[in-house]
């Protein structure tokens, strides 16, 4: 997945009817990039980097004449200052940050950390956590849980562009990979959770649901 604006707003298609939502994950942010592969904190800023891939794709939306209405985000650190970004450059709106949008919520014990230091609690959960959607440790989330709010959150982003008009919301990897999973028909949690982790966008990236799909 690349940072290239959602083909129907290039100047070669202006007859195609404008996406309502865009999902865009937000720019490198600290722990993405002194921890790769780790479940990043919740309060890891943007780095450097970050800034300037949420800079190069407001500026290729900017340069394509997307109609943005608004902004949103994940309440994340990251998240929003994605947004802000976004939101200036474009000269759009940002509304309040929507909980749902958040990241998938990983156990405490491995924030932070790579693949390397899980301890064995969270390897032994990782295990059976596809029989047991509705298993969580301490701070996480649970595959079922994950699953609704990714539910909410794609119905809540609809009624936002339903309401105001073209969407940008600005969320996570495996929360996007999430809606994408909706959107091809997983509906089992676990399916829905394993769609998600093999789903792939670049930090500053943008993936739009094809027209006429609903979660």
């Amino acid at each position: 997945m690349t940072s290239r604006p959602p083909s129907d707003h290039h100047p070669s298609s202006r007859r195609s009817a404008p996406r309502r939502i865009v999902w865009m994950r937000h720019g490198t942010c600290d722990d993405g990039l002194c921890r790769p592969g780790a479940h990043a904190r919740p309060d890891s800023p943007l780095t450097v980097g970050g800034t300037v891939e949420a800079e190069f794709t407001a500026r290729q939306l900017h340069d394509h004449h997307w109609p943005l209405a608004l902004v949103v985000s994940s309440p994340l650190r990251r998240a929003r200052q994605t947004a802000s970004i976004i939101a200036r450059t474009l000269g759009a709106s940002v509304v309040h940050p929507v909980d749902a949008f958040a990241e998938w919520r990983a156990p405490a014990c491995v924030l932070g950390r790579t693949a390397a230091q899980y301890p064995p609690t969270y390897r032994a959960w990782r295990q059976q956590r596809a029989h047991d959607p509705d298993s969580a440790l301490p701070g996480g989330e649970s595959l079922r849980a994950f699953a609704e709010r990714a539910i909410e959150a794609a119905h809540i982003a609809h009624d936002l562009a339903a309401s105001h008009g073209p969407a940008l919301v600005v969320s996570h990897r495996l929360l996007i990979g999430a809606i994408a999973a909706l959107h091809v028909g997983h509906r089992n949690p676990a399916d829905i959770f394993s769609f998600a982790s093999e789903f792939r966008l670049a930090p500053a990236g943008l993936w739009a649901p094809d027209r006429g799909e609903s979660p």
